[in-house]
């Protein structure tokens, strides 16, 4: 297929050479795209893997790989040398069943009229690469998602193939952003642990695209409490969750609620909940300290809508603290996982599985800005 000009086409917008409709919601962004001070994008892979080694041991593994893309001609400026610089993250969540959980976070800048080597932009496609390692990101929902990830002692080579059908979370208040996601699909491939080879031999996988940005605050993140996310997946059923909290908000208030339910058998969405339809209930409070500063987790949550009740526990949970006391500009985060006994309740049928929970706090509650 040959593509004319696609550099220049808008986020979201559709191209007809013949008659066939082009998605962008995949590819890169730009801050000008959203006349946006400070921007975020990443795309955001997890799995839950049943694996089995080359001498045939069976072995557990959920893991989640997030790799990012920063924008802000304000926070990335290089004054020494006078370049504009961009912001690439990558980083990432195991969760061996039975054992500790274990996580790393690396990022680099690169200069910005370099960034298009690393990031694809206005295509529809996936394309991101790492610049140091082998870290890549690459594919598209109609043919599948490959990652390519190594670090440390741990090396993924894997396949996702979506089948549920695209939804979408967006919002204005309390803060813009957008997410694209693949809810679910098939993932094959291989993991290397600690130089052993396993094979993946069944795993259900997560995909989305999100782009949060503000064009009012120095990053967007002052503009929200913070967000909880979760993912679940039984038999028969998937959920997915985002509550974003505003600032009023305070821990366990969101201004922002939808929950999607979606078959998994035929990818279609059987239900979605918005606003006051969705009622949370957040409990088990943890205490944790953030560089001597008092914040609060919840342990557990259920979310209820009409017809439907789901629960979930973090019960093996990853704190991933970009947090600055210096400049507080960032967050703290809890990604958790639970393996069982997460619940959905679909009309009075109740199934149990596995759930992906994330609790966000920003800086903006950590540390005030004057």
């Amino acid at each position: 297929m040959c593509l004319t000009d696609i550099s220049g086409a808008e986020p979201g917008s559709k191209t007809s050479g013949n008659s066939a409709v082009m998605d962008y919601t995949e590819g890169g962004h730009y801050e000008t795209d959203f006349d946006a001070s400070f921007m975020s994008e990443w795309w955001y892979q997890n799995g839950d893997m049943r694996l089995v080694g080359e001498d045939g041991e069976k072995k557990n593994l959920a893991f989640f790989v997030v790799l990012v893309h920063q924008e802000s001609p304000s926070l990335f400026y290089d004054s020494e040398t006078e370049t504009q610089l961009s912001n690439l993250v990558t980083f990432y969540g195991l969760y061996p069943y039975g054992e500790d959980a274990s996580h790393n976070y690396t990022q680099i800048f690169v200069p910005r009229d370099t960034v298009e080597n690393y990031v694809g932009f206005h295509v529809p496609y996936l394309d991101f690469t790492y610049p140091e390692g082998l870290r890549k990101f690459y594919g598209s929902a109609l043919k599948g998602y490959r990652l390519d990830y190594a670090y440390d002692n741990v090396q993924l080579n894997l396949f996702c193939k979506p089948f549920a059908e695209k939804t979408i979370d967006s919002a204005a208040e309390p803060v813009n952003f957008t997410t694209y996601e693949y809810a679910y699909g098939k993932v094959h491939g291989s993991v290397v642990l600690n130089g052993k080879k396993y094979k993946v031999t069944q795993a259900d996988g997560y995909f989305d695209h999100m782009i949060p940005y503000t064009d009012e605050q120095l990053v967007w993140e002052w503009e929200l409490h913070g967000w909880s996310w979760s993912e679940l997946t039984t038999d028969n059923y998937q959920t997915v969750f985002y509550g974003v909290r505003g600032t009023e908000d305070g821990y366990d208030d969101y201004t922002y609620k939808h929950l999607t339910l979606i078959n998994k058998h035929t990818g279609k969405v059987i239900a979605e909940y918005s606003g006051d339809e969705v009622s949370i209930s957040q409990g088990d409070w943890v205490d944790t300290k953030v560089k001597g500063h008092d914040v609060e987790r919840p342990a557990s949550v259920q979310i209820s809508a009409p017809d439907l009740n789901i629960s979930i526990s973090a019960q093996s949970v990853i704190q991933l603290d970009r947090s600055s006391m210096e400049q507080p500009v960032g967050f703290v985060d809890f990604m958790s996982f639970q393996p069982d006994e997460a619940t959905i309740e679909y009309q009075g049928d109740l199934e149990q599985g596995s759930a992906f929970y994330e609790y966000m706090i920003s800086d903006w509650v950590i540390f005030p800005p004057e």
